[in-house]
C-alpha cells in the first residue's frame, strides 16, 4: 500500500511537516513519486518512521538515529545502555531541582506563617524565593560542569601531565600511598576513582590479595579504569588483585558492600556541595569497619597560585574552578571532625618547575570549553605570557599545594 506524506503522517499520528523533516534529514526517503511529483511511501516506510519516532521519544539525537538506521554494524545495545544512563542522569537532575524547589517553598511557607501574629512582608518572601532559586541554579550548573569535565579522561590526562614537572623526589601518588598504609588482604573502596591512574602508578608497590572497589559516576572513566586494572593484573599477576567496577554517584551515594578497611575520595569532595558531602560522610562511616580509615586528598588555598595570577592578569574571563571550592586542605578537618576522628592533615612539600609552555596551555584548556576556546584562540600570545614568567633557568615556577586528610572511623558508643 502506498501513502502520501499526509496519509503517512495521519497513519502514525504526526504532522506532515514531521514526515518532511525526516525526509530532509535522509532518514525517511520516499519509495516513489506520483505523476504529479508527490512523494509516496509504503508500509516499509511506515515501519521505519515508527522506529525513528520511538528513538526520538527516548531522546536520541538525530545524529544517533542516523547511525542506528544507516550503519549495519552499529551497536544498538550499547547505544541503548548509554541512552539509559543519560536519561537516568536527567531524571536525577530533575528530581534534584524538584526537591530544591519544594525545600524553597517550605522555607517561604514557614516564613509567611503568621503564628506569632506578625504580618510578613510579601516582598521579602519574593526576595528570599529568588535568592534560593539562584542558589539552585548555581548548584545545578556546577554539577553539570563537573559531569562534562570528567565524562572522559582527556581532561584528567591534561591535568595529570603537568605534574610530571614536580620538584619532589616522590610522586604524589606514592606519597599518598604511604599515608594510606595498605596491608595484604585489605578491602578498599575508591570513590571517584576516575581512570584509576592512582592504582596504575603505584601498582608495583601494592601488597598482595587486595580487593579494590572502583566507583565513579562517568562510564567513560570506568572504561579507562578497567583497562588500567587489566594492565596491572597482566603485569603483576603474583599480587592477586581483585577489582570491582561500579557506576555510582558520589552526590547521592549508596553501596551494597561494607566492612572496608580503607575508603578513599581523592580530589572529589570539592566537587560536591556541603549537603552532599555530609550525606557522603555518614555513608562512608557506615561502610568502614571498626578501626578503618577514610582518606581524602584535597588542594590548598595557594594551589597553582602563580598560574592563576597569570590568568587573572591576562584572561580574567576564564573561571578558575578552585575559586568556587568551599572545602580545602586547610579547613577540611572542621567538617570531617563531626563524622570521623581526624588523625592528621598532611601537605606534600612539592612544587612545579615547568619548562614546556605547551603543558601549561593544555592544563588551562582543561578548565572548561570557554577556557579552551580562549587560550587556543590566543595560543601564541598565551605561550608568550608563560615564557615571560620563566626564571633564568627556563622554568615557570608554580607552587603546588596538595595533601591528604586521614580519618579513622569513630568507635561505636
Amino acid at each position: 500500500m502506498t501513502y502520501t506524506a499526509g496519509e503517512l503522517a495521519k497513519k502514525l499520528g504526526v504532522s506532515a511537516r514531521t514526515v518532511r523533516f525526516y525526509d530532509e534529514k535522509n532518514l525517511l526517503s520516499p519509495q516513489s513519486y506520483s505523476e504529479a511529483g508527490y512523494r509516496l511511501y509504503d508500509d516499509g516506510s511506515a515501519e521505519r518512521l515508527q522506529k525513528i519516532l520511538m528513538l526520538r521519544f527516548m531522546d536520541f539525537s538525530i545524529e544517533q538515529i542516523e547511525k542506528i538506521m544507516h550503519q549495519n554494524d552499529f551497536n544498538v545495545k550499547e547505544s541503548l545502555n548509554e541512552q539509559e544512563r543519560l536519561l537516568l542522569a536527567k531524571k536525577q537532575h530533575i528530581e534534584q531541582i524538584l526537591c530544591a524547589v519544594q525545600k524553597t517553598k517550605s522555607i517561604l511557607a514557614a516564613k509567611s506563617d503568621n503564628t506569632c501574629g506578625v504580618q510578613k512582608n510579601e516582598g521579602e518572601n519574593e526576595d528570599d524565593f529568588w535568592k534560593n532559586m539562584r542558589h539552585i541554579v548555581d548548584i545545578t550548573r556546577k554539577r553539570e560542569y563537573v559531569i562534562a569535565q570528567y565524562e572522559q579522561d582527556d581532561n584528567l590526562q591534561k591535568r595529570i601531565s603537568i605534574h610530571d614537572y614536580s620538584t619532589s623526589s616522590v610522586g604524589f601518588y606514592q606519597w599518598m600511598l604511604e599515608k594510606i598504609n595498605l596491608a595484604p588482604n585489605m578491602k578498599i573502596l575508591d570513590i571517584g576513582c576516575g581512570n584509576a591512574a592512582f592504582w596504575l602508578s603505584i601498582a608495583h608497590l601494592l601488597p598482595e590479595n587486595l580487593e579494590i572497589h572502583l566507583v565513579d559516576y562517568s562510564s567513560g572513566m570506568l572504561s579507562s579504569a578497567q583497562r588500567n586494572m587489566q594492565e596491572i593484573n597482566a603485569q603483576f599477576p603474583e599480587k592477586n588483585l581483585h577489582y570491582i567496577l561500579d557506576r555510582r554517584d558520589a552526590a547521592d551515594f549508596s553501596y551494597p558492600v561494607s566492612d572496608f578497611d580503607r575508603v578513599m575520595a581523592n580530589h572529589l569532595l570539592f566537587h560536591l556541595n556541603s549537603e552532599a558531602r555530609f550525606a557522603l560522610y555518614q555513608k562512608i562511616s557506615s561502610l568502614l569497619k571498626e578501626g578503618g580509615l577514610f582518606t581524602c586528598s584535597l588542594i590548598g588555598q595557594k594551589h597553582l597560585f602563580e598560574l592563576h595570577e597569570l590568568l587573572r592578569e591576562h584572561y580574567p574571563q576564564i573561571k578558575i574552578p578552585s575559586n568556587s571550592f568551599d572545602i580545602l586542605l586547610e579547613n577540611a578537618h572542621l567538617e570531617l571532625d563531626h563524622y570521623f576522628k581526624v588523625l592528621e592533615t598532611d601537605e606534600q612539600k612539592n612544587d612545579l618547575l615547568v619548562p614546556d609552555e605547551q603543558a601549561v596551555l593544555l592544563y588551562v584548556s582543561s578548565y572548561s570549553d570557554e577556557a579552551k576556546d580562549t587560550v587556543m584562540g590566543d595560543r601564541d600570545q598565551f605561550l608568550s605570557y608563560v615564557r615571560e614568567k620563566k626564571n633564568a633557568d627556563g622554568f615557570f615556577f608554580i607552587h603546588k599545594s596538595t595533601g591528604i586528610v586521614t580519618c579513622e572511623k569513630k568507635k561505636s558508643p
